[in-house]
């Protein structure tokens, strides 16, 4: 569904199945939220920069939705977006976690 409708866009399993746990209205608020990643992701507000992988190396940018709604993605070479995770502020020490370990 998101390789149709966002081609922009690269969806990680976490993310997807993140998306999938969160209520209906976060899961609407999400998808819009990655429909502008889409669209137009310089109007994209992002609310902290967090370095993940073994080494820290690779940024990872946080953006927030829906009060509590977390929404984790990188920009690779050709301004490529990847949402990698998807979650809230209950899971935002996994989601870290899972973000290091990348």
């Amino acid at each position: 569904r998101f390789s149709v409708l966002y081609k922009n866009i690269q969806m990680n399993r976490k993310a997807v199945s993140g998306l999938l746990n969160l209520n209906e209205d976060q899961q609407i608020k999400a998808e819009e939220l990655v429909s502008l990643l889409n669209q137009n992701p310089d109007l994209v507000t992002v609310k902290r920069k967090v370095f993940s992988g073994k080494k820290h190396k690779t940024p990872c940018f946080e953006v927030l939705f829906a009060y509590n709604g977390r929404l984790y993605f990188t920009q690779g070479e050709n301004n490529a977006i990847q949402v990698v995770i998807i979650g809230t502020k209950n899971t935002q020490v996994k989601d870290m976690e899972y973000l290091h370990s990348l």
